[in-house]
């Protein structure tokens, strides 16, 4: 059995649960405080993001990450073995430059019936949860 504790009522309903037992067998008990997930790196939640992409549309997250890229991202230029080509990434973007490209991704998939949340939405911990394991 699982369940919240936070109010008064909560607590007497565990207690009177934990009373009925039978102790017979052995009983295992994990009581733990609940802790907000509010910060989550933009990496983070942009791999989750793409699993969650992934999932909904059976597209390989890592190609979902080079299609965003090429699309949504400006190519820089780099010299590399004495030749100049073009590296389109997401390493080298500012954290404001991530979260505009973030947004851009946001708005695509929920043109396209995906939900993405973010960490201060309300089924954040819900979407947290099913795919935090996932990464």
């Amino acid at each position: 059995m699982k369940g919240k504790l936070i109010t008064e009522t909560d607590r007497k309903g565990l207690i009177e649960y934990i009373n009925k037992l039978i102790l017979a067998k052995p009983f295992y008990w994990e009581i733990k405080r609940k802790v907000v997930r509010r910060s989550i790196s933009q990496n983070s939640l942009y791999w989750m993001w793409l699993t969650c992409i992934q999932e909904e549309t059976g597209n390989d997250r890592n190609d979902l990450h080079e299609y965003f890229k090429n699309t949504y991202i400006n190519p820089t230029r780099a010299e590399i073995f004495n030749e100049i080509v073009r590296i389109q990434s997401t390493k080298n973007l500012t954290t404001t430059q991530f979260k505009e490209y973030l947004d851009v991704i946001q708005v695509k998939m929920s043109q396209e019936g995906i939900i993405l949340p973010n960490p201060d939405d309300l089924i954040w911990d819900s979407f947290y949860d099913h795919y935090k394991d996932r990464l």
